[in-house]
């Protein structure tokens, strides 16, 4: 099954089944209800730093980036930043939210404003660690309603609740895997672009180039672990096993399905951002819209990896035959 294919099965299945978009939508809900956890003391603290940098000629001559505009970013990101963001899980779980694409949108309601780093780093940890466990459940819900897949279909709720579990905790072992390997390519990779840079800054420029790429090829080869962990039920040595299998087999095919879907979220997040313009009622289309178009594209991930390793499986029996 090819990636229109993939995409067009996903949107079907979800077209049957509505109730898969409850979980998101609820989740949207709470974000607009919640106050906002503002960290704009902290980015403000920043962007303070960087407008001091900025006055002295010297060092914004020798800045890579411009000084002022950092600062000017950093204050705008601080205006709509809210740590409840991190309840959605769209890296691993690609579960689909309105109001974290467009965070702007929530306008004047109440915040909180966290001004300790500390503080900022526990919340972030305790919403993180929710926005998994959401995750796992979210995922967990459709592979529940794709018929592939090696997982068990039809559980009762303890059973799909102890699954649940159990993959949230896979998970955060594949994410503590992850950051020990990134930090092993990143530290050597950040002194090896420094040495260049201050040698030849074209060699610099072309060896952040090339670090850049690896780290984003190594992300590609893991894109379908957390798909093996909930929809075959995997371990974790054998999820990230069958992804980077997967997409060494497909490598371009994995490729334009990652941009398409990419495409077709930006796309229609630009559509939306117009239609938030309706006050509430165009919040409300907005947010339903990006549900069913978000949720698709989950599903469609699942029905990608799962009719490539059938492929794959069934070349493999005939070339063993």
């Amino acid at each position: 099954m090819g990636i229109i294919d993939s995409i067009s099965t996903g949107y079907r299945f979800v077209s049957q089944r509505p109730g898969l978009l409850l979980l998101p939508l609820l989740l949207d809900a709470l974000l607009w209800v919640l106050p906002r956890w503002s960290i704009s003391p902290l980015l403000a603290r920043l962007a303070d730093f960087y407008t001091g940098l900025a006055e002295d000629p010297q060092l914004a001559a020798g800045s890579p980036f411009d000084l002022t505009q950092m600062s000017e970013l950093l204050d705008a990101v601080g205006q709509t930043s809210n740590l409840a963001q991190f309840l959605v899980n769209s890296l691993l779980y690609h579960v689909p939210s309105l109001l974290t694409t467009l965070p702007g949108i929530k306008g004047d309601h109440p915040s909180v404003e966290v001004d300790s780093l500390l503080v900022a780093g526990l919340l972030s940890l305790l919403f993180g660690l929710a926005g998994l466990l959401i995750g796992a459940t979210y995922m967990n819900l459709l592979a529940q309603n794709l018929p592939i897949g090696e997982g068990q279909k039809a559980l009762s709720v303890n059973i799909l609740a102890a699954r649940i579990v159990r993959h949230w905790l896979r998970t955060l072992g594949f994410l503590v895997f992850v950051t020990l390997g990134l930090m092993m390519i990143y530290i050597p990779g950040v002194i090896g672009v420094t040495v260049l840079a201050l040698i030849s800054p074209v060699l610099g420029s072309g060896a952040l180039f090339l670090f850049v790429g690896l780290v984003l090829v190594v992300l590609l080869y893991l894109y379908f672990v957390t798909t093996a962990l909930v929809l075959d039920d995997l371990a974790i040595g054998r999820a990230v096993r069958r992804s980077i299998h997967l997409v060494r087999k497909n490598f371009w095919i994995t490729v334009g399905f990652v941009l398409l879907t990419t495409l077709i979220s930006t796309g229609m997040g630009l559509l939306f951002r117009q239609v938030t313009q309706w006050h509430t009622l165009g919040v409300a289309l907005a947010t339903l819209g990006n549900t069913f178009i978000g949720t698709g594209l989950a599903m469609s991930l699942l029905v990608f990896y799962r009719t490539r390793i059938l492929a794959m499986q069934q070349q493999e029996t005939e070339g063993l035959a």
